[in-house]
């Protein structure tokens, strides 16, 4: 019970010490349950001992917090986006894809979630099903198109249609079956050995979306969502013989800032970029890069 605070802790072993009329160092908790340490036997499961405890004292609350290890980057931008430990996920996508409309139907999802320790599994289950009906969305129906008003009307690019009701996204009627794992190796650098289920198991959704629909169809759609007009597209140009693909043709220019140069530790790196520039100039590109919007008539 090492997660919990003495003051937490105390009320449980006060309760369960009362109901079992065993001394309160003599308990030990363990393998979900609480119990004797002189006779395994007698004891009560972690869930009884917390319902104990509330009849006992009221609601249970404690406190806590927990500071990630400081970055080793000391490079310009070097504590933007680090984190202590960083999880993974891998997902498999089926999809059945009717070539005559290109109407896509997503009737189950494998998806396996590097979470370092499950302090909540049913709360992890829960963000990683949550961030698969997300992902869907984006991979299927979730975009925004814009067109450009007229020169006396200030040419500005606005939305095309200006109503969230043009912009789809999936309902409990799309949701398919989920098959959750969870990939349970505990990083000391992480909180309990936890690491994050935020956003992190929605990114590999859309590329198995992709790729579920080529290996039921034999095409690529290279950008999303991947709409069964982009598919009928697609489809209609490997019958015609050309690139049996669909998307854009190529990635727009962008001016790149220089890259930094940050040598590891063990080549005597010591977390500064060797080309960083002087304090107070700024590298090209240093506050962002333009792209410009795809623009629809």
């Amino acid at each position: 019970m090492r997660s919990f605070k003495p003051a937490a802790r105390h009320t449980h072993v006060d309760a369960v010490s009362k109901k079992l009329g065993v001394p309160r160092d003599r308990l030990v908790f363990a393998e979900r349950r609480v119990f004797d340490s002189e006779d395994t036997t007698v004891g009560v499961s972690f869930s009884e001992a917390v319902c104990l405890a509330e009849t006992m004292f009221g609601t249970l609350g404690t406190t806590g917090s927990y500071t990630p290890p400081r970055s080793a980057a000391r490079f310009k931008g070097g504590g933007v986006g680090p984190s202590p430990t960083y999880s993974y996920t891998a997902a498999i996508v089926e999809v059945d894809v009717d070539q005559s409309t290109g109407w896509i139907h997503v009737p189950r999802v494998w998806i396996a979630h590097d979470i370092g320790r499950s302090l909540n599994p049913t709360l992890v289950r829960g963000q990683v099903e949550g961030s698969v009906y997300m992902a869907l969305g984006e991979a299927l129906m979730e975009e925004q198109t814009f067109r450009r008003l007229p020169p006396k009307l200030s040419n500005a690019l606005v939305h095309k249609f200006p109503s969230m009701l043009e912009y789809k996204s999936p309902t409990t009627l799309d949701m398919p079956e989920v098959f959750t794992e969870l990939v349970e190796n505990p990083d000391p650098r992480g909180p309990f050995g936890a690491k994050e289920v935020g956003q992190g198991p929605l990114l590999p959704i859309m590329p198995a979306v992709a790729n579920a629909v080529y290996d039921a169809v034999g095409v690529r759609v290279d950008q999303i969502p991947v709409t069964p007009e982009k598919i009928l597209r697609a489809l209609k140009a490997k019958a015609a013989g050309k690139p049996a693909r669909c998307g854009p043709a190529a990635f727009p220019e962008i001016p790149w800032p220089e890259a930094l140069l940050v040598a590891p530790p063990w080549e005597g790196g010591d977390g500064r970029a060797s080309n960083e520039p002087p304090k107070g100039s700024r590298r090209k590109a240093d506050a962002g890069v333009e792209a410009t919007a795809g623009v629809r008539p």
